[in-house]
């Protein structure tokens, strides 16, 4: 028997059918949707996408916030076999055409708090290229004004149509989800995963987080990042728990829907838990109904950890991974949080991961060679949940999945207990007067200061040394806090890094270049040479 990603709901629909299934809160208006409501609704819109000459294997790319069209577009998308492109609502124009381009779109789903962006984007696509046949507006029913360039309504394309699934063949081996990398290292890339994978992660999210129907799910984090959208949300979808959406994130309305939703679980990204942690309202909500919280991205502090624990109570689980395996790799879980803070955890259940030596002629690592333990080298993985291949970049597969294994391009260690310990990236890595500088580890250490916020250190191009650490630095505080001389002296006077570890230039700035999942892109940062 197989199974697809369109098969998700068949269960809840059948046995659930009564069941509130997604629930969106926008404007302080409240929208809530049976299993039954929202399987008729997909199956709707899948004949619409039909209709409109939209099928198996074509690209169908979603410029949304969390809402329910989105919702509505991804699992159409998968019931006729069509491959959902989830696009981040934050980039600008050049960066949409990119994707829509290199990707093919066949159709492109957006909303009208995106239309200005789509219009400059239709711009750039009129003098040639490949751009979508079809520009569907997502108007959830609104009788306003369909924006120009709009080739038709989303709520119009599905009204009237069958309500019954559409009598599609598709393989599960067939693509069904092509997520886009976030850029952190330059332009990004095209992952595609099959029907296969995401149900093989499907499964062992639920072993991780123990999800169930009773549990209700609320999506704070952009459902077009990997970690919301395969860690959380379509994980819950499949055993009949409920979804609430939050359009964006916003601290303070994220709890009052945990109170007014008795929400159960949700995913967020170390800073956006900080956030939570500082928001006014936090105290004037009733928290109880949390059970767990899932984080990713990033390590947590301890000091987050115990704040956490304090005023929340919730356990606390930590997911390691990559877009391109799905995303999870390891697993930090809740009695684990303080007694080895700092790692990501074990891997992850089906999955191998080894650390490897680095070749030095530059060739790809080999399983074959793993490092000693404590040893650093790159992180390598292999099992059900990984990418079938970056799209039409084949020597980027090459090297990627080489000897059958996911190069992650993470450099990190084993501990003697087999907990995984990230160090940075390969490609941040610097070499400073033949000595190897893990920017991390610079990191970690200075954020310790009271009066430093956020950091990030690169290398920079040096005659003398090669490479020189440098550090841009965002402060907490007033300026006298933290100035170079005080930050070179704590670092000093706590001996916590060696001399050639220590930064040679700070740069004080207001903030640091972010992708919406909260990565910071050093490449912006670096300077050419």
């Amino acid at each position: 028997m197989q199974l697809t990603l369109g098969d998700t709901l068949a269960w809840p629909a059948r046995y659930l059918a009564r069941k509130e299934a997604l629930v969106a809160w926008e404007g302080g208006r409240r929208r809530a949707w049976t299993y039954a409501q929202l399987d008729a609704e997909v199956n709707r819109h899948a004949h619409g996408l039909l209709a409109l000459g939209v099928g198996r294997g074509d690209v169908v790319a979603a410029f949304l916030y969390n809402t329910p069209a989105f919702v509505f577009t991804l699992l159409a998308a998968a019931r006729i076999g069509a491959v959902f492109n989830p696009i981040n609502y934050r980039l600008a124009a050049q960066e949409l055409a990119f994707i829509l381009q290199d990707g093919q779109a066949r159709a492109l789903v957006f909303e009208r708090e995106v239309a200005e962006v789509v219009a400059r984007t239709q711009a750039l696509l009129a003098d040639g290229g490949a751009r979508p046949a079809h520009w569907i507006y997502a108007d959830e029913g609104e009788a306003d004004a369909t924006p120009a360039g709009a080739s038709a309504r989303l709520s119009a394309l599905a009204q009237g149509r069958p309500d019954h699934a559409p009598e599609v063949a598709v393989d599960e081996m067939d693509p069904c989800i092509l997520m886009y990398t976030s850029g952190t290292t330059g332009r990004p890339k095209g992952v595609l995963h099959t029907h296969r994978s995401k149900l093989a992660h499907n499964a062992l999210m639920h072993q991780i987080m123990q999800f169930r129907r009773e549990d209700v799910g609320l999506s704070v984090a952009p459902l077009n990042h990997t970690a919301e959208l395969h860690t959380s949300f379509l994980p819950r979808l499949q055993v009949g728990a409920t979804l609430v959406l939050q359009r964006r994130f916003d601290a303070d309305e994220a709890w009052r829907l945990v109170e007014a939703e008795k929400v159960t679980f949700f995913f967020a990204a170390p800073t956006m838990v900080s956030m939570l942690l500082h928001a006014p309202s936090l105290a004037n909500h009733d928290t109880r109904s949390l059970r767990l919280v899932e984080y990713g991205g990033a390590s947590m502090a301890p000091h987050l950890i115990r704040e956490w624990t304090r005023q929340v109570g919730s356990g606390l689980v930590q997911v390691f991974g990559t877009t391109e395996m799905g995303p999870c790799m390891s697993v930090l879980y809740p009695h684990e949080q303080l007694s080895h803070a700092g790692s990501a955890g074990l891997p992850s259940l089906s999955h191998d991961l080894v650390v490897a030596r680095v070749p030095a002629d530059g060739s790809p690592s080999d399983p074959a060679a793993p490092c000693a333990q404590g040893e650093v080298g790159e992180i390598l993985v292999r099992g059900p949940c990984m990418m079938a291949g970056y799209l039409q970049r084949p020597d980027a597969n090459a090297r990627a999945l080489a000897h059958g294994w996911y190069h992650t391009g993470d450099m990190g260690h084993l501990d003697g207990d087999g907990y995984l310990w990230i160090r940075d990236r390969m490609d941040y890595m610097i070499n400073s007067g033949a000595e190897n500088v893990y920017p991390r580890e610079v990191e970690d250490a200075l954020v310790e200061h009271p009066g430093v916020l956020e950091v990030a250190v690169v290398g920079e191009a040096d005659e003398r040394w090669g490479q020189v650490v440098v550090a841009h630095v965002v402060r907490k505080g007033a300026q006298d806090l933290a100035d170079a001389a005080l930050l070179d002296a704590f670092l000093v006077q706590g001996d916590r890094l060696a001399a050639y570890k220590r930064p040679r230039r700070y740069h004080f700035v207001d903030s640091l270049p972010k992708t919406t999942s909260g990565k910071i892109q050093k490449h912006l940062l670096r300077q050419p040479g």
